[in-house]
This record gives structure tokens, sequence and C-alpha cells, in this order.
């Protein structure tokens, strides 16, 4: 048998994959690095522990993985270059149209590129600190300091892509032919609940946002990748952890060293992987297969994002959990459209679903039960915390319809329909102009559209950080806000009925 790596075209040799893992640890890690500088809360010596600890993180990773043949450098490319145009047509680098998220999102980066690190917000009664999971942002705007704030948008375009083909190219060797890992690739990027049957059953049409057609959402990729990237990511690098884990690509230690590192993105995300990392622990144990470096390896960096998830854990008394309260056949509905549509099939009709029942049951128990908890001010926790539980259903659809054909018809159905959801959101991406320079501070953008809400979710009074983590000598802003926050009309998606 011919070894892969005697392939005449050095690009379709297996790249390691534990090398790939490894950059997303050191990509992630350098944002907590960037975090202690945006704070100004460490020592010059503390950047060079911390830079070691990263550097060994990453040694420990790559050793682990030895055996894991990634991708290969045509694959990884091609990746790369899905997640560029699928994050272009979301609207990063301001080149197509982006959704309103954006605009806090855009203002919060233009406060971190054109203030001094660290600053306080002097605009309520005590000053504030932009406490947020802002890991999405901390590369790309030092980026725009030094070279501007176009500079800071093709930055944050380029970060995200890299981040996301990685993801993708990572998942694509769970599958072993290149027909196979197309049609995974396909269902991944298309996977959504069927959106379109509830809103033309439930609201009588189609609008141009079709997801909140129950007031309830599991949000499809595209939409993720649109909308909340930050999120999305958080939680796909979690589910990829697991699959990686679960198919024995690698072992549970490397695994679980990704996940603290996505708290910076999104808490939420990564609150929704730990259920999954939870299950892989069990198992390990379970085979009695649990070494050292399974326990070593996440540590290190744990302790590497310690002050990390200090700051996002601050001031958060109002953003508690609480139980929400949803109309059973609303519910019922809901699950049955989005969710019970892909599951039925795997469980009764797939002999042996991949990454085994437990996966499947665990991510049903997961995906049910979460739209009756409730943390913040809206339905957020359901919609990032869904976010690896969807991620492997997607994958263990996708891995169905590679090796049982008697699931096709009962999966390709639901997905044909669900990918209406994606297609809506790309349709918007070409029928609005492109997302303009936003120039106004956190606090007027978030009013032009979030105003009815706290503010949070953003922001920490200054007193309540904690002492690790609180700015010493901020500097204090009270900007003076333009007129407008931007040029000409930002189209609201729910505007327009159609």
């Amino acid at each position: 048998m011919q070894s892969p790596f005697s392939s005449p075209n050095p690009l379709c040799r297996p790249l390691p994959g534990g090398a790939l893992l490894a950059f997303l640890a050191a990509w992630l890690g350098a944002d907590q690095l960037l975090l202690w500088r945006f704070l100004d809360v460490m020592p010059l010596w503390a950047y060079g522990l911390g830079a070691a600890m990263l550097a060994g993180l990453c040694v420990l990773v790559v050793r682990a993985t030895r055996n894991f043949d990634g991708p290969s450098a045509v694959t990884w490319f091609t990746c790369i270059g899905v997640a560029l145009i699928l994050l272009l047509l979301g609207g990063e680098g301001r080149f197509f149209y982006a959704n309103i998220d954006w605009q806090v999102r855009l203002a919060a980066m233009r406060d971190m590129v054109v203030n001094p690190w660290p600053f306080v917000y002097t605009a309520r009664a005590t000053p504030d600190v932009l406490r947020a999971p802002i890991g999405m942002f901390l590369a790309p705007a030092l980026v725009a300091k030094t070279l501007g704030g176009r500079a800071g948008d093709i930055a944050l375009l380029i970060q995200n892509g890299l981040l996301l083909g990685s993801v993708l190219a990572l998942g694509s060797t769970l599958f072993a032919t290149r027909q196979h890992r197309l049609v995974a690739l396909a269902v991944v990027i298309g996977f959504s609940g069927l959106d379109a049957l509830g809103r033309i059953l439930f609201r009588g049409g189609l609008s141009d946002h079709l997801e909140n057609w129950a007031y309830l959402q599991y949000s499809s990729t595209i939409t993720l990748a649109f909308w909340v990237p930050q999120h999305a990511l958080s939680g796909w690098i979690g589910a990829l952890a697991y699959l990686l884990c679960r198919g024995g690509k690698a072992p549970l230690g490397a695994a679980l060293a990704l996940l603290p590192l996505t708290a910076l993105l999104s808490p939420l995300g990564l609150m929704g992987a730990m259920p999954f990392a939870a299950l892989a622990g069990v198992q390990t144990l379970l085979r009695r297969q649990l070494k050292i470096t399974d326990i070593a390896i996440p540590a290190l960096a744990t302790l590497l994002c310690g002050p990390g998830l200090l700051y996002l854990g601050a001031a958060n008394d109002g953003v508690g959990a609480r139980l929400m309260t949803v109309a059973p056949l609303q519910w019922g509905l809901f699950e049955l459209l989005e969710v019970l549509v892909y599951v039925a099939p795997l469980a009764l009709i797939v002999r042996r679903p991949r990454f085994g029942r437990d996966t499947l049951a665990l991510l049903t128990i997961w995906l049910l039960a979460i739209p009756f908890l409730q943390v913040g001010w809206s339905i957020d926790f359901m919609m990032r915390a869904s976010v690896s539980a969807l991620a492997i259903l997607a994958v263990m659809v996708a891995d169905a319809l590679t090796r049982e054909p008697r699931s096709r018809l009962w999966l390709v159905v639901p997905l044909l329909i669900g990918s209406i959801t994606g297609l809506y959101e790309v349709r918007r991406a070409f029928a609005h102009p492109p997302a303009p320079q936003v120039r106004c501070s956190f606090f007027k953008a978030w009013d032009q559209s979030f105003g009815f809400q706290p503010k949070g979710s953003y922001l920490a009074p200054l007193a309540d950080m904690p002492a690790l983590v609180r700015p010493t000598n901020p500097a204090r802003i009270s900007p003076a806000e333009p007129a407008t926050c931007w040029d000409g009309h930002w189209y609201h998606p729910n505007e327009i009925l159609i």
C-alpha cells in the first residue's frame, strides 16, 4: 500500500493535524495576551511567562497528536477560500451588506481603535469598562491602530477566514474520501431547520429573515456566520474538539485544550460545548484510557485563560441564568421542525450512527432542554449554546448520507427545505448596499437598534471588576458623537415581508 506521503504533489500530502490544532490554540491564546494589554493589568515579565505558557501548550498539543494525519494543503486552502467567501457575503470587510448586529460590533471595535488602551466610558454615572467577548476584535483593532480602519476591516476578515477555514479543514479528516468530504461540506454549510415551512404554516408566508417563526430560534450555519461569527466559531471549535476526540483523531487532552481558549470569542458558545466535553471525558474514563496529559494540557490552557475568565465574569449579576416559560405546543412544533426531523431518521433508520447513539441522545436532550433556560435578556443562550450540538448533528447527518442509503430520502428532503434559510441570508447580501463605516461610539450605536435592552452584556462598572483585571489608570472617554453613526440607510431585515 502506497504511503500518502509518497504523493508526487506535496500539496496533496497530509499536513500534521496537530500543527493545525496548535495553530488554533496559538491564535486564540494570543488573544488572551492581547486582553492583558487591552486592560494593562500585567507587568512586563508576565507577558514573557504567558508567551512561554502558550508555546508550551502548542508543543504539548503537537506531541499529543503526532499520529494525526490532517487535511492536505489543497484541502486547507480550499476550506479557507470557502470560509472567506462565506464571511465576505456576511459583511466582513464591508464589501457586502452586514446585518444590524454589526452596528454595535463595529462601533465597539472602533472604540478599541481610536481610544488608548486601557480606557473607560464616562457616559453613565460610574465609569464603565468594555467588558464583552472581544476576542474576535483584539488583533484587528491592533492592526487598525497601526494601519488605519480599513486595514482593521480586512484583518478581521482574514483572521476569521483562517480560523473557520482551519476548522472546516480539520473536520474534513472525519470523512474518508473526497466525495464524502464534499457532501459533508455542503451539508454543514447549508444545515438548518425547516424555517421556511414553519413560516408558511404558522406565520402566513415567508419573510426576509425566516428563523424567528416560532419566537424561538436555532440558527442555520449561514445565519451564524453572517450574524454572529464569534459565537459560531466558539461553538464550532467545541464541536470539532469533541468530534476529533470521539473519532479517534486527537486525544482527549489536546481536544479539550481548545475549549477554554474560545471563551473570549463567546462564553455562551463554550457553555454549549461543555456537555460534549463531559461525555468525551466519561467515555475516556470508561475505556480506561485517561492519561496525565489529558488533564495537564487542558489545565495549562485554563490557567492561561484565567484573567480572561475573570474579565468575562465581572459584574454579571444582571445577566444571570433563569428559567423561561415556553408554551408546550410552541416548543413541540419548534423542536419537530428544527431538531426531530433530523434526529428521528438517525435514531430509527441508521443502524450505527457515527460517533455513537450516546452522542445522538445527548445532543437531542440538550436541544430539547435549552429553550427553557435564559441567560441575559433575550433568547441568546438558546441561539448560541445550541451551536455545538447543531454542528455535531450536521456532521452525523452528512455521515449517514454517505454510509446509509436507506436514510437518504428522509434526510435529503429536510436538508433541501432547510437550505432555503441560508439562501435567504445570502440573497440579502446582494440586495442591499455594503455596510457603511461606523463613526460613533458603542453607546450611540447600541441605542440605534437595541436601546430597549440593558447594556450590561457589553459593559461592567470599573469598581466591580476583579482586582486582577481592573485597569488602574484608564483613559476616561466621553466621546463627541457625530450627528449620525453612519452614512445612508442601514437596512433592517424584518422591515419588509416578501
